[in-house]
């Protein structure tokens, strides 16, 4: 029993704070306003609320107090880390204050705090102590305690719990030490003009009978147990009410622990949870005992309103399994089978183009648990050979490169141990790359991975090594020379990194957005750069892809218009640096496929990928199981806006790189993955993404092989909003994911119905009502799709939002806290849901389930019923095996538990142990597999690819046969026009009507041209449907060819269960035969029972053998109805093709007409007006314009022809 109590509920620990600390220190607080001129410090005392809270600072001169969220402090400094603000060092070298053994620095702390990434919106807190190492400990704990995943990750109990720590430490008096009601009321209603909103605050106040004088209350009388009665009289609190009622009963007043073990098992019993009753009695005797330990009378009674309140609101009942905030993930796989945090131009503060570089961007960035940062590195602008990092080809200002990795070694592994990558776009010269190179070495040390581990080389048949395996590594991810390429190195120096011969190996690389900057056509200065890096493309939507390319690939590719510009050639120094991770230039999913290098990998524009995604989804699934792809965000992107990561995860690519100053939703979809798993920064891939020879298609609409859909129902029945000063009048619940059509964006929009100032109201249906606003009716990849729940006002004002992936969701009333677009919680606002998670069956298996989860043991059996049972076809040895086959369930052993339990009730004790799993296992059950015929879409062999092309150039030659002949009759057809022209001229006067212009020549003229028209028409349409008649054949025939394999296959399948069905009857014959004369010594009698067994096993094996007969022809008839549907669906689309291309060239000959018809008539009108008709030595040029054709290539023939 004492095992089993353990784990009743989930013991989790806020911030633990010292005693020490808790008391006020004394320390100087510098000015944060630099643009002031230096002023003298401001003496304050320091503290922490015992909750772990708040940093608490007291202004000791102007009495005034001010609370700074834990949760909110980034970093904290101390020692060589700081700098001194504006001031600092003349302040203290006037007064003396600092030895030369004791710097100044050493006894100073540093915080940046605030609710952003960007160093520069960050306030900078600066602390003098009396002590360094009074310096140091607050460094140290103020780090550790804001750095809690539990702090980051609160339930709504503790946010309220927080609120009130802020109230009796921050809206205090300090000469009364009391707290003004006029401050309670500031802060619980933001806005004063609100006169009903502070009447209810003041009303309630009254209500909790607090000695209140002079408008003050006692900070030790307003215990938390009043705060939440204040909570609860301002929210309300009726849909808690309800629920209670519902489950207690019509004015109920206490649950009992019956009461609340129901609860709780009705909590889980959405996910079929088989947890045994008694565990959840003692769970329901530790609630009670938990939540109703402030007040000792109830919880004799059990469990008030009140208390099952709180326990809704706790880390008890939180929306997410708390485990997940932990390391609780394997470590222990291949790199590429994790998704990386990762940052895309790290340096930036700001915009693309007007944006600032900083060196603390990559702190505050690290700091979040990004493994992957980029350097974007340049030879110095100051003709230096000081390498700098900075955004090529704009005006963003550079930052030292050595300043930079010395900031990347301080902060590398200061939140998580895991290995971090840095992704370099190099620029650099050859000098240059080999001072970068000295200086990996030199600051990284044994941090840097410079030779692969002896357990995982870098061979194509090793996987990538494992998180655990790089613990505390630093891995470069450069260009490396080319191994086919020879090295002009010598070999003496091969290990004197700082001596080596700066030469370029290796051939260009394509870099990540600096060349999609050559895009901005405006803007001056690009367009006076070097014209090597620069480069205008004919589409400005469309980026170039981003890629790594070898020497020996480079003159056989090369880049073609508008491709992106060159990153600087390899060296041997930075070569050596790069392992695990050597970016390559991508070719196509089979070229990677076939090379199947695990260490190499590619980078790719969002665009780009999405391509791939769309034309090859299920290839780029099988190539990131293999090797790490990094997607970066278009060039266009200029705001540094992020792109959608969702899109790329669900492919399994590894580095979905965003930009982190900006803070908008894909960077809040990130923020919300990588919260989980310690924050480490490395987030284990599901399953199916990571499985070899997998069948997965991201773009199917179907099931998942091997993985339980969900169908799940949601309820938003209130939101609240303690300290909010705008109505949250929407909810918008939104669903990513494997869900149908990854392309399409699944949401639902929720209105709220009522609004008291602290709560809103968006559901006020009964408890028991089954109507569910918000239904996703099957996510069909539960383990790669999450909710995102996202507050606004009227207006559109961001309010709160909330990401939650599905696999980490526990079902049933949960409150969601709200957080801020940083992820972290906002102030007691919070929304109350309900939420249904069941296995998705299909309508035609709704039946089965049903019996599978009501088992027919529950019900009198009859023999008679059972043997009619059994000798039906649709048994539940034939049912239940085909239920399994259809939903793919990734629980499909407990599945095949029930199942065997199942037909081991229903069978007698004669049957035999062969009829209980031949059939079930029978392979004619896939009958997705089996019965799946080739369709249009499914063929595309290269020798039809081949006759398209055959068929083009038969169409460009009959172009270019005619183009002579067409030329010759539209010079003939002017001179008619000219010579009738001249003719009706020729006696002096203007003709008084046109009708000459249709003279005999002209009308023969005009019917020879158009005569040829038809016939080149003709012999191209002829030419397009013999093409068509012949594709669709060769489809016809491949696919009847399909279908003629599939029947030998499926009858194949039925002879070899024949056969194994004869098998298992001769080995229970033996059995029987040897437990018969075991048991029995009567020679007569043994003769008796073995006749017996030899009937009644070639009775089972008959029967059995018809059940698969019956199984088979049920499965060739499918197969075949398909191949009759796919046939029919194939006729359709030739006659469709077939008439598309006769209608094209009917159209074309009509077009023809139509302008020689519009030439006669200009042709007429010019001769009433007595104007030229065609200037000197011109031609018609129609016939382009007449014919042209949907071929690109044939326009080239036909120059010079346009009208």
């Amino acid at each position: 029993m004492a095992a089993r109590v353990s784990n009743r509920l989930f013991s989790h620990k806020l911030n633990e704070v010292p005693v020490h600390l808790q008391t006020p220190t004394f320390a100087l607080k510098w000015c944060e306003e630099i643009k002031k001129p230096p002023a003298v410090p401001i003496i304050v005392n320091l503290s922490i609320d015992s909750k772990g809270f708040y940093l608490i600072c007291v202004n000791r001169v102007k009495k005034e107090v001010e609370c700074f969220d834990l949760a909110l402090i980034h970093d904290t400094r101390t020692g060589s880390q700081v700098s001194l603000p504006q001031g600092g060092v003349e302040y203290f070298d006037q007064n003396h204050i600092g030895l030369l053994d004791v710097p100044v620095t050493s006894k100073w702390l540093t915080i940046y705090y605030g609710n952003t990434f960007v160093a520069s919106e960050l306030r900078i807190v600066h602390f003098y102590f009396e002590s360094p190492s009074l310096a140091r400990e607050w460094t140290e704990k103020l780090f550790q305690l804001g750095h809690n995943q539990i702090l980051r990750n609160l339930s709504s109990l503790d946010c309220l719990e927080k609120i009130h720590s802020k109230i009796i430490h921050g809206l205090i008096d300090l000469d009364k030490r009391k707290i003004p009601v006029r401050n309670l009321v500031q802060f619980l209603c933001k806005n004063n003009r609100d006169s009903s909103k502070v009447r209810e605050i003041h009303q309630r106040l009254e209500s909790l009978k607090l000695n209140i004088i002079d408008s003050t209350i006692d900070p030790n009388e307003f215990t938390f147990n009043k705060f939440f009665s204040l909570y609860m009289n301002l929210i309300q609190c009726h849909e808690i009410e309800k629920l209670f009622n519902a489950i207690g009963g019509i004015d109920c007043q206490y649950l009992n622990v019956e009461n609340v073990k129901v609860f709780l098992k009705k909590q889980k019993e959405t996910l079929n949870d088989a947890t045994e009753m008694d565990l959840y009695e003692i769970k329901a005797n530790d609630v009670i005992k938990k939540y109703s330990e402030h007040d000792e009378y109830e919880r004799e009674k059990g469990m008030s309103n009140e208390s099952f309140l709180r326990y809704l609101l706790s880390f008890d009942n939180l929306i997410v399994d708390p485990k997940k905030f932990d390391l609780c993930m394997n470590m222990d796989k291949p790199l590429a089978h994790y998704f990386i945090s990762s940052s895309h131009n790290t340096y930036l503060t700001g915009y693309q183009w007007t944006g600032r570089s900083s060196i603390e961007m990559y702190r505050q960035v690290l700091l979040t648990g990004c493994r992957c940062i980029e350097l974007d590195v340049l030879d110095s602008e100051k003709k230096s050979d000081e390498p700098e990092i900075k955004h090529k080809n704009t005006p963003v200002k550079p930052v030292l490169f050595i300043e930079v990795i010395v900031a990347i070694k301080e902060y590398a592994f200061k939140v998580t141990p895991y290995p971090l990558v840095l992704s370099i776009e190099n620029h650099c010269s050859a000098k240059t790359q080999a001072k970068m190179a000295q200086y990996f070495v030199d600051v990284f040390g044994k941090n840097l991975i410079t030779e692969p581990l002896k357990t995982h080389p870098c061979d194509g048949n090793y996987p990538l090594p494992s998180p655990n395996d790089l613990k505390y590594k630093i891995l470069i991810k450069n260009k490396k020379i080319s191994t086919n390429s020879p090295s002009p190195v010598s070999n003496n120096n091969n290990h004197q990194i700082g001596n080596q011969t700066p030469d370029a190996i290796s051939a260009t690389t394509s870099s990540d957005t600096s060349s999609d900057i050559g895009k901005l056509r405006c803007h001056q200065q690009l367009l006076n750069a070097s014209p090597r890096h620069c480069f205008l493309n004919n589409d400005p939507d469309e980026l170039a892809e981003c890629t790594d390319v070898n020497e020996k690939n480079s003159s056989e590719n090369p880049p073609s218009d508008g491709d992106t510009i060159c990153e600087s050639k390899a060296t041997k120094a930075m070569s050596d640096l790069v392992h695990y991770l050597v970016p390559v230039s991508f070719k196509s999913l089979a070229k990677a496929e076939q090379l199947s290098k695990s260490f190499e990998m590619s980078s790719f524009s969002e665009d780009r990928a999405l391509s791939l995604i769309r034309e090859q989804a299920k290839e780029f699934v099988a190539y990131n199981q293999r090797q790490i792809s990094r997607i970066y965000p278009r060039g266009t992107r200029l705001e540094s806006s992020n792109y959608n990561p969702y899109m790329y995860w669900l492919v399994g690519c590894q580095m979905c790189a965003l930009n982190y100053q900006t803070l908008d939703v894909p960077m809040q979809l990130n923020l919300g993955l990588f919260s989980f798993n310690n924050a480490c920064g490395y987030i284990e891939k599901p399953p199916t993404l990571c499985q070899l020879k997998n069948s997965f298609d991201p773009k199917a609409r179907t099931n998942v092989e091997n993985v339980a859909g969900y169908e799940i129902d949601i309820k938003v029945i209130s939101g609240q909003f303690l300290c909010q000063d705008r109505e949250p009048t929407f909810v918008d619940v939104q669903l990513y994911g494997m869900y149908g059509d990854m392309n399409k964006r699944h949401e639902f929009l929720v209105r709220s119905k009522h609004w008291n100032g602290f709560q809103a109201i968006y559901d006020n249906t009964s408890t028991d009502s089954n109507k569910y606003p918000i239904r996703f009716p099957n996510v069909s990849l539960p383990d790669m799709a999450g909710l995102r729940f996202a507050v606004s006002s009227e207006d559109g004002t961001f309010i709160g939002q909330s990401f939650i992936p599905i696999a980490h969701i526990q079902p049933g009333y949960r409150y969601v806290v709200l957080r801020n677009q940083m992820n972290i919680p906002i102030n007691a606002s919070s929304l109350f849901i309900f939420i249904r998670i069941n296995i998705h069956i299909k309508p035609e298996d709704q039946e089965i389930a049903k019996k599978l989860v009501q088992p027919l043991t529950n019900q009198p059996i009859h023999k008679n019923k059972l043997e009619q049972d059994l000798n039906k076809q649709t048994s539940c040895e034939d049912i239940v095996p085909t239920l399994l086959v259809r939903n793919h369930s990734s629980t499909s052993m407990e599945s095949a538990v029930i199942f065997r339990e199942q037909t081991e009730k229903i069978s007698t004790n004669e049957t035999k142990m062969y009829e209980k799993h031949l059939v079930p296992a029978s392979r004619l059950h896939d009958r997705k597999t089996l019965c799946k015929v080739l369709s249009l879409h499914d063929i595309l062999t290269k020798e039809i690819i081949k006759g398209d092309r055959n068929m083009e150039s038969k169409l460009r030659r009959v172009s270019v046969d005619f183009h002579k002949k067409i030329e010759k009759q539209e010079a003939r057809f002017q001179q008619c026009l000219n010579l009738q022209h001249d003719q009706a001229y020729s006696h002096g006067e203007r003709p008084r009507t046109a009708s000459v212009i249709q003279g005999k020549d002209v009308k023969e003229s005009e019917e020879t041209l158009l005569e040829l028209y038809s016939t080149k028409f003709h012999l191209q349409e002829e030419l397009e449907c013999k093409n068509f008649n012949e594709y669709y054949k060769a489809v016809d025939g491949k696919i009847k060819a399909d279908y003629n394999k599939q029947m030998r296959q499926i009858d194949n399948i039925l002879q070899e269960e024949k056969n194994r069905v004869n098998e298992e009857v001769k080995l229970q014959k033996k059995k029987e035969e040897i437990e018969i004369e075991k048991t029995e010594n009567n020679r007569d009698k043994v003769l008796k029972l073995k006749g017996e067994s030899v009937q009644s096993n070639s009775k089972a094996s008959a029967c059995l053998i018809q059940k698969l007969e019956l199984m088979h022809e049920e499965v060739k008839d499918i197969l075949t109805r398909n191949l009759k549907t796919n046939l029919n669906e194939i006729e359709e689309y030739k006659c469709m093709e077939l008439q598309k291309c006769l209608e094209k060239y009917y159209n074309r000959f009509e077009r023809v007409q139509y302008k020689l018809q519009q030439w006669m008539k200009a042709a007429e009108a010019a001769l009433l007006t007595g104007s030229s008709l065609f200037p000197h030595n011109s031609r018609m040029k129609i016939s382009t314009s007449l014919c042209a054709l949907s071929y690109p290539s044939e326009e080239v023939t036909k120059t010079n022809s346009e009208p």
